[in-house]
């Protein structure tokens, strides 16, 4: 692979200069308002119902339906405004899923990048990566051959992370 190509990200994924040291990685959000619009309709129509039965339903069912509305609402929420950003810097990976200021942070340090191959029952292989860190694994993200190789090969050159030779698991 050429040292150009390894400073594009897969497919799929968009590069941004951070305000500080190092660039900002995010997955394209195309056909996420499909999600938005099928949860809030659903939602929606759930509630219309749960509100149309309201004399009808005991309160054990009406407290599980309204909690049926809030999760689909709260879908519908986190699909059209939760953000995943990955801020990758020399020996350094923030990888940061939800809303500005709330949400989960993961950073790793002195880390190196493997791949790990397994199979699932039917024999059908599927890639993870991971980030070693002191002998132990943690799980970055799993897609397909060629765009985890690309995306390791994005991360390594901008961490400056050694990449472990790929392993086949059980």
């Amino acid at each position: 692979m050429s040292s150009t190509e390894t400073r594009n990200p897969p497919s799929g994924w968009t590069v941004n200069e951070s305000a500080g040291p190092g660039v900002d990685l995010r997955v394209q959000s195309t056909g996420r308002g499909y999600f938005v619009m099928g949860a809030a309709a659903l939602a929606i129509f759930v509630g219309w119902k749960t509100l149309a039965q309201w004399n009808v339903l005991s309160r054990e069912s009406s407290a599980l339906w309204l909690g049926v509305v809030a999760l689909l609402a709260c879908f519908a929420l986190w699909c059209a405004f939760a953000d995943e950003v990955w801020h990758l810097e020399t020996n350094c990976l923030v990888h940061r899923i939800g809303f500005r200021k709330p949400g989960f942070t993961w950073r790793y340090q002195n880390a190196e990048l493997e791949i790990v191959v397994r199979f699932t029952k039917f024999g059908r292989p599927y890639y993870r990566l991971y980030a070693v860190v002191n002998g132990k694994s943690h799980f970055l993200i799993e897609r397909s051959e060629k765009e985890l190789r690309q995306f390791v090969d994005f991360i390594s050159a901008h961490t400056g992370w050694r990449i472990r030779s790929q392993t086949a698991g059980v």
